[in-house]
Order: C-alpha cells, then structure tokens, then sequence
C-alpha cells in the first residue's frame, strides 16, 4: 500500500474516537440527568443485632385549639437534627387551618430510641412587641406515645423563668391531672428573658397524654358549666354582650330570687381577662359551685337573701379560644387596661373594646338600678415563686395623702378582706401588695378598680384578687385546681363576714374593735 492510503486510514480512524468520545461523554450526561430526576430510595441502616421497637404509624401530636384552650398560631413545632440515639421527632408547623400535624416518618419503619418533640412558644398573634413574660401558655395531645421507653419534649420561650415556677401538668382523660415532678423537668436555661426547659418522662399509657403549662380550662368547659345552672333555683344566666369575635360574654346572677332585692347588697366578680390565667376560672367555679349548693341553702356561708352575686367567668372568650396567653386575637388588646375615662368619670371611651363596654355596661345599668355594690373582684392568677401567697393588688397605704381619709379606709377594708379570707382558705395567708404601677395615682391608670375608685371611692371595696399556680400552696406543697376551687368556697364565706364587718356589723362588737391597722399591716407586704 501507497502512502496515501495510509495516510487517509489514520485520518479515518482519528474521526470514528472522536465521534465515539463524543457519544460516551453524551450517554453519561443522559444517564446522570435521568438518575438525578428520579425519586432517591431510602437508605437502608446497617444496625447491630438486637430487637427493636416498632414505631406506632398513628403517632402524632396535636396543638389543641378552641374546645381546650391553646392557641395553634402560638406554638410551634420543629423537627431537630437527628440524634445519635435514633430519636424520632416531631417535624411540622402547626397552623390555624390545619389543627393536627401528622407526625409519622413514612421513611423510618423502625425506632430504638424516645420520641422527642421541640415545642418553641411564639407571641400572642404573631406580635414581637409584646413583651416576654407574656408567653406563658402551651397545651398539647400527644397519640401512640412509648411506655417502655421517655419521651422528651423540648419547651423553648417561655415567658417566666425558673424550674421553681413552672412543672406542667399531665393527664390521660382530660380529666384527672397530675403534676409532673420536678425530677421530669432538665436542661433547664434561661436566655433573653425567655425559659428553656426539657420534659422527660416515660408515660403509662402508650395511646394518648395531653400535657400543658397549667390545669386546662376552657371556654367548652365554662359554657357547659353556665349551662348546667340553668335549672338551679338561685342562678340566672345572661349574656351581656359580645366578644370582638362574636362570643357571648355570660353573666351569671346568684341570689334569693323569693327575696325582695331592696335591702340586699350587690357584689361583682369578674375573671379570665388574661387568656392563660386557668386559675381564676377554678376559682370561680368552686366560688359558684358552693353559692348554689344545698349546703349554703341551709348553712348560709353566703346568705343569699341578703346578697346578690354578678359573676362574669370569663371576660376575654376569643383569646381563651384561640390560646393566647394574655391579649385579645383581633388587635393584641389587654383588657386589664382598656377602662379608659372619657371626659367625665363614669364613662369609658369611645374606642373601648367590646368586651369591656359590656362588663362596663353591666355594672352601670346594676348600679343605677340598685340596690347599691359593696365588693368588687378582679381575679387573675399569677406566675409566682415558691415564697408567695396569694394576695390582693392594692394601690393604696394608709396616710398617703394624695388619697385622702377615703383611701385609708379603702386600704383598710382591703387589709380586713386579707384577713377574712385567710381565716377560710387552709390555714394559708393572704397578702396585700402593691398593684402594678404602684406608685402612679389610681386617676392616671387605667385598670377596673381605677374606674370604682373615681366613681364610688371606699363604699365600694374593688381589689385584685391573685391566685398562684406554683409551689406556694397549704400546707408547702404545689398548688391543684382543687385549693383554687377551695379558695373559691372561701371567697365566698369570706364575702359573706364582710357584709357582716362593713353592713350589718354583726361582729363589730367581738371582733372589729381588735382589727386597728396595725394588727392589719402583718397582712401587708408591698412590693
């Protein structure tokens, strides 16, 4: 062969590697690019030889929106990063359109570990400018929890600091609830002004727990406890208006209604103005319970042929609905500080939100109506640490001259209320101390008892009553609904003796002429 045609044999073959180069490097990126749209299967784990447990498919966890208070847009729920210790964990975002998240992990069919959620708390509607110690609620479900083994849920921003303060509550029923002990709550921390805190527990059941901050209770319960009052011979139940979501606010009227009202005396009790605040609801409960029961008929630890009781359980229903911890949903409104004096004393403002216009509505149409009201009650129920008692607010102290004689005799009958009420709840004291605010005048704040002082001075004994929630309870141990129930019974006897203090003043001759401000002032503690 000629050189040509070896030259043209070379030049041939250089052609065909390069087109076939060429179709490799094509082929590869196809296969590649197809590999890459397809979905990745799952991983199998290489594990030791030993059993493990089987994960329940129907696990889930639940926020608990409206029927048992807590609200779905405050709390949320994250999936950490996996642990050493093959933890399942929760993964999900709960939102107001979607109550439940379905926990399950279709890709992990088996677990040898705990369930383990983290619960971050967020504010009241979404709103940063609230401040931290308003973030103090959660409630939560948890299904196909594992009884052989702890489950762990990690709490993040809560508003009050401190193990010594918050041990939330469990239950299996929804009924009877128990404390955790203090051994469950870990890895306690505190970081810009927020608490941290671990649960640990291995649960009896392996199907469902509820869990919560404090003893649920909600505006279901409070509507089918104001319904079973219907029939009771010494209640009326009304509704005196509107929330700003459309919820009735009730009032419940408690009374000798055989007897005339002209020679009674009225007393107002209102609760639940802040969402989160469970305690005051049991308060007035047990404080209902026991007015209405056969034992009063009889025994007459609050005689209601002499006095009528106004009680609204629950002032702000759309926030104890939807689970805030302190403010209205609809525009984060606190309703402790809506009594806002238009230019004369006994009006409020125009833009009043409805729920206190009706509280506010009430009082007025009651009071010009008459008979005239003696005792007027704010309950709330407060964090607390171990040292503190429940207590009274009060913005007044004896010889504080920007008051007057009337302001002494309203402290006065506030520190004789203290007294009163702890001779009836356990054997435990109840303080008096300084309102918020303390050191601004009654004129200049806009509390309910700013609004009875400008308009009825000391005839009118209106006072906060606190609550605690911790470790402050008879006899040095945690607080239960059940003492708050009690403490409930015990305001209403102790309204009872100071109808008979201030009015009758059956017991002046025995007992008053001890009560001289000094003896008092022990009951007194300020700030």
């Amino acid at each position: 062969m000629n050189s040509n045609y070896y030259i043209f044999y070379e030049s041939f073959l250089k052609k065909i590697l390069i087109i076939f180069s060429m179709l490799m490097i094509f082929m590869i990126s196809l296969d590649a690019q197809t590999k890459s749209s397809e979905p990745k299967s799952p991983k199998k784990k290489t594990t030791k030889t030993k059993k493990t447990k089987k994960k329940d498919k129907n696990a889930f966890i639940e926020i608990i929106q409206d029927s048992t208070s807590s609200m779905i847009d405050s709390t949320k729920i994250e999936k950490p990063k996996k642990s050493k210790k093959s933890e399942q964990i929760v993964k999900g975002v709960a939102e107001q359109s979607k109550p439940r998240t379905n926990i399950s992990d279709p890709e992990d069919d088996s677990m040898s570990g705990m369930l383990e959620w983290r619960i971050s708390l967020r504010d009241d509607n979404g709103n940063i400018e609230l401040p931290a110690r308003f973030r103090n609620w959660w409630y939560i479900r948890l299904d196909g929890v594992n009884n052989s083994s702890p489950t762990t849920l990690n709490i993040e921003g809560d508003g009050f600091p401190g193990k010594s303060v918050v041990i939330p509550v469990y239950s299996y029923d929804r009924v009877n609830w128990h404390r955790l002990s203090p051994e469950d709550i870990i890895n306690t921390s505190s970081k810009d002004g927020y608490f941290n805190y671990t649960i640990q527990k291995v649960f009896d059941s392996s199907a469902t727990v509820w869990l919560a901050r404090y003893y649920p209770y909600s505006f279901s319960r409070m509507e089918k406890f104001v319904k079973s009052l219907e029939k009771n011979p010494y209640a009326k139940v009304e509704i005196i208006g509107n929330s700003a979501l459309g919820r009735p606010i009730y009032m419940i009227t408690i009374t000798d209604f055989k007897v005339d009202d002209k020679n009674k005396k009225r007393i107002w009790i209102h609760a639940r103005t802040h969402p989160s605040e469970t305690g005051s609801s049991f308060v007035v409960e047990g404080l209902i319970k026991h007015l209405v029961s056969d034992c009063n008929a009889h025994c007459k630890d609050a005689d209601l042929s002499k006095l009528i009781f106004h009680i609204v359980p629950m002032v702000n229903p759309d926030g104890i609905a939807l689970g805030n911890s302190r403010v209205t949903p609809d525009n984060s409104l606190d309703l402790e500080r809506t009594w806002i004096k238009a230019s004369n004393n006994y009006d409020l403002i125009e833009d009043t939100p409805p729920e206190t216009k009706a509280l506010h509505s009430a009082i007025t149409r009651l009071s010009k109506k008459g008979p005239e009201f003696i005792i007027a009650l704010n309950i709330h129920s407060k964090n607390a640490y171990p040292n503190w008692r429940n207590f009274l607010y009060t913005n007044f102290k004896e010889s504080k001259p920007e008051y007057g004689e009337q302001g002494d005799s309203l402290f006065k009958k506030q520190l004789d209320f203290a007294k009163i009420l702890t001779s009836f709840y356990c054997g435990d004291t109840i303080n008096v101390r300084d309102s918020e605010e303390s050191g601004k005048l009654m004129e200049k704040k806009h509390f309910p008892e700013m609004w009875w002082w400008l308009n009825f001075k000391d005839s009118v004994m209106a006072v906060t009553l606190e609550t605690v929630s911790g470790l402050n309870g008879c006899f040095e141990e945690w607080i239960t609904y059940r003492d708050q129930m009690l403490l409930g019974e015990a305001l209403a006897k102790a309204c009872n003796m100071y109808y008979k203090y201030y009015v009758t003043k059956d017991y002046f001759k025995y007992q008053r002429r001890q009560d001289n401000i000094n003896d008092l002032m022990k009951f007194y503690i300020g700030n």
